[in-house]
């Protein structure tokens, strides 16, 4: 039984703002028709009614809904398309239609229809009913009544408040939620004709409980463990420029940027430390010279242990005097090396050299 939800007429309207206190108004009428009428507010009585019921009851479900039901159990037989409320002054307080039949009446069957009213808050209890012999109001957080099922898409949703949830329908739910649940999980809600209370609740609250006790943990380069109480986010943490330089971490990955923050300008003097501890340097020296001189190269700043060192002899133009040369006179040590220039005949001379240095 899916209640209706009806227009306020201009008269209703002006008498529920006439209405306080012990003033209430009273809906004591059902008019039926079978004509699919336009509900506009501006009706003030129901076209082609065609059968008035008195037979009404009702109550305020909360501070702004009114819930009403009507009920006609005598031997008539007829269509309904239209619905007006009425007052016990007569006015016409509301109205529903539409195209299909609300309901067909045989001559066996019992006409029940579930109406609501939604008010502004506080105006449910400006309304009051002549008959409140019978009455089916939906149910709420404070009143008891009749309630539909929910499906497994509604409770899959969680959007409807009106609903109930059974315990099969909120333990298919938890199936899909919570890591380790299986179907036979669900299946111990069997009963679909019985509702959780906060009592019968608290098992299953442990159970989620026990599940989300457990956590995540991780090895290697993953990081981000802990307990499934908390949003988590794993993460790999990548290698910094210093790290692939020194080539011993092993809890870091090597991305394209670490190789980025290396370094990739070469000057005229450099240094650049390769991944995995090899070091190159790099200069020169520039000065004209015609005699067999020694010169000391320092680094500016020292190999760690070690180097080996190349030479390169440079002349300003090329010619046929220059035949100097220039060699390592002994071993290069970490801080530096010293260069030998040599000829032969004594002719020409030398404009400098290049040197490379690699070591670690």
């Amino acid at each position: 039984m899916t209640p209706l939800v009806l227009t306020l007429t201009n008269g209703g309207l002006a008498a529920l703002r006439a209405a306080a206190g012990t003033n209430a108004i009273v809906i004591a009428q059902i008019g039926l028709s079978a004509r699919a009428i336009v509900a506009a507010p501006t009706l003030t009585a129901l076209p082609d009614e065609h059968r008035r019921l008195a037979t009404v009851s009702g109550a305020a479900v909360d501070d702004r809904t009114v819930h009403l039901t009507a009920r006609d159990d005598s031997d008539a037989t007829y269509t309904v398309r239209a619905i007006g409320v009425y007052l016990s002054d007569g006015t016409l307080f509301a109205t529903y239609a539409q195209a299909d039949p609300i309901f067909e009446k045989a001559r066996v069957a019992t006409y029940l229809q579930a109406i609501d009213i939604r008010l502004q808050p506080g105006e449910a209890a400006l309304v009051t009913f002549g008959d409140a012999n019978f009455l089916y109001p939906p149910a709420t957080q404070s009143t008891r009544g009749v309630a539909e099922i929910a499906t497994e898409g509604e409770v899959d949703t969680g959007a409807d408040d009106t609903r109930i949830v059974t315990p099969l329908g909120l333990a298919r739910r938890f199936a899909k939620l919570l890591i380790g649940a299986t179907r036979e999980d669900a299946d111990a809600g069997t009963r679909q004709d019985r509702y959780l209370t906060p009592w019968s609740i608290g098992p299953l609250l442990t159970r989620v409980a026990t599940l989300f006790a457990r956590r995540v943990n991780t090895d290697g380069l993953l990081l981000g463990a802990g307990s499934l109480a908390t949003d988590l986010t794993l993460s790999v943490p990548p290698a910094t420029a210093d790290q692939l330089r020194n080539g011993t971490a092993s809890n870091v990955a090597v991305t394209p940027r670490s190789f980025g923050d290396l370094g990739n300008v070469i000057g005229m003097t450099g240094s650049y430390t390769l991944p995995g501890g090899r070091i190159d340097k790099w200069g020169g020296h520039r000065g004209r010279s015609n005699s067999e001189i020694s010169l000391y190269i320092p680094f500016a700043t020292p190999f760690p242990n070690g180097c080996r060192v190349q030479l390169t002899p440079l002349i300003a133009t090329a010619n046929a005097s220059d035949d100097y040369f220039c060699q390592l006179a002994g071993e290069p040590t970490a801080a530096g090396f010293t260069v030998q220039y040599q000829s032969d005949d004594a002719n020409g001379g030398l404009d400098g050299f290049d040197w490379l240095a690699i070591g670690h």
